[in-house]
């Protein structure tokens, strides 16, 4: 064979196989229990899971008529992934007696939140607990799962995120000692996760856990509040390039838009155990109202979503990379 035809040959075959190799690595296998499927917008990022059994409307014919009623109901739903909060919440469109009503009815087992302070920022009623099982996250089972169903008791506020997401799922650690610590969801989602870390990699759509951190990070951070007899809560220090004044700032995705001491651009550099560069783009001061009268120090999902956050509960470490 001419040498002209064998170079055509050798080029194909050598592009051939540099194409299946590269597919063969950005392949992740559906076999993969450590491996989520987010669902990434530019308002949230929610994962899917499927056989909650909640309260909800269910619609039949009694005596010729048809009625609607309220029943536990399996269903599936999207859940806001949020770092700011600590437990799996189903929020249900009824006030807190009529869901109590409810469940004493269907002979439901729950335990009652009340007593343990647990509120949301946003408003909610503290959730009626049970366990459930068989529950898919992702299409991956869980038994013995931590539900929260939480009343929204006529809340503007809370049925206006209602028509959006079904819940939360909150991505906090709860301290060992705490007496919130057996509904822990994040306790559930990494029970049999070698590694206690979670990455929320946004850009590509995916949770995954128990992997190392990416080297790729521009901002690494101490965990500040993890006592273990407290609820903990995703603070790191740092200082504002600016005028150097020291900070405490959230890390939660549960927050849409970051908030700081004045709006606009900040940048911010880690201090004490921290180290790199947090960048607010556009920081927003909103109404106190909003957030129960506290100037809040907050870095928001609208300053996460086009890159990537690790967590790692075992060092209490977070690394960050905007993609800025």
């Amino acid at each position: 064979m001419k040498l002209k035809f064998i170079i055509p040959i050798l080029v194909f075959i050598i592009f051939l196989f540099f194409i299946i190799n590269k597919s063969k690595s950005i392949e992740i296998s559906n076999d993969n229990t450590n491996v989520f499927d987010l669902h990434v917008y530019d308002w949230g990022a929610q994962v899917a899971i499927k056989n909650i059994t909640s309260i909800l409307n269910h619609g039949d014919v009694y005596n010729t008529k048809f009625e609607w009623s309220k029943k536990p109901i399996k269903y599936s739903g999207f859940y806001h992934l949020d770092t700011g909060s600590h437990l799996l919440v189903d929020m249900i469109m009824m006030n807190r007696k009529d869901l109590v009503n409810s469940l004493k009815k269907n002979n439901i087992k729950y335990d009652d939140l009340q007593k343990s302070g647990y509120v949301y920022l946003q408003g909610g009623t503290p959730p009626l607990n049970n366990f459930q099982n068989n529950l898919k996250i992702d299409n991956k089972n869980y038994d013995n799962v931590p539900v929260g169903l939480m009343a929204l008791d006529g809340q503007h506020m809370m049925e206006k995120e209602r028509e959006s997401v079904n819940g939360v799922f909150g991505l906090s650690y709860i301290g060992d000692n705490h007496n919130l610590k057996k509904y822990s969801i994040l306790d559930k989602l990494l029970e049999n996760v070698n590694n206690k870390s979670v990455l929320l990699d946004f850009k590509n759509s995916k949770m995954i856990l128990g992997e190392p951190p990416p080297s790729d990070f521009h901002f690494k951070g101490k965990i500040l509040k993890t006592d273990n007899n407290n609820l903990h809560r995703m603070e790191v220090s740092v200082i504002d390039s600016d005028n150097n004044k020291e900070y405490n700032i959230l890390i939660d995705t549960g927050t849409l838009y970051s908030q700081f001491e004045y709006s606009g651009k900040v940048v911010l550099k880690g201090i004490n155990d921290s180290s790199g560069i947090i960048t607010l783009q556009n920081s927003r001061l909103l109404p106190l109202e909003l957030s129960n009268n506290i100037r809040q120090i907050i870095l928001g999902y609208n300053d996460l979503y086009n890159g990537w956050l690790y967590i790692n509960y075992d060092t209490n470490l977070v690394y960050l990379n905007q993609n800025y």
